[in-house]
């Protein structure tokens, strides 16, 4: 058998390293354009707030969401969704991941009620967040 001579061993490595950079370029395109959904929450706080417009106070809960490592701070103010959608909770627990989506810039094409983050609870109910800081 016959060692390969210099020329065969040339265009097989060129070939070796031009499907290994176009493996390298799809895997990259794959990864950046796969967007991650995934928020967990890291620390949950309530508050008394005043009620607009009316007497008295209710409850407000602040989260700080872990995304693509960053801390998102945000709050859940269930009072003012309530009457557009009944059933939207504050109802994220420490320690636990939810899928939410980022809403849309167009205020044209929003649905309502008008949130930062539309998300899903445990038990498949809306929680509309709105952000206050990423860090």
């Amino acid at each position: 058998m016959n060692a390969p001579n210099a020329v065969e061993t040339h265009r097989w490595l060129i070939n070796t390293v031009f499907l290994a950079a176009i493996e390298c370029f799809v895997l990259t395109f794959i990864a950046c354009s796969v967007s991650n959904d995934k928020y967990e929450v890291v620390e949950r706080a309530e508050k008394d707030v005043p009620n607009y417009n009316a007497a008295g106070t209710h409850t407000e809960v602040d989260y700080v969401l872990l995304h693509e490592g960053h801390k998102v701070y945000v709050t859940c103010d269930v009072l003012n969704i309530g009457n557009l959608d009944p059933t939207a909770t504050c109802g994220f627990r420490p320690l636990r991941t939810y899928e939410c989506k980022l809403q849309t810039d167009s205020l044209e094409k929003a649905t309502f009620p008008l949130s930062d983050l539309k998300c899903k609870d445990a038990d498949g109910h809306n929680v509309y967040l709105y952000v206050n800081k990423k860090e």
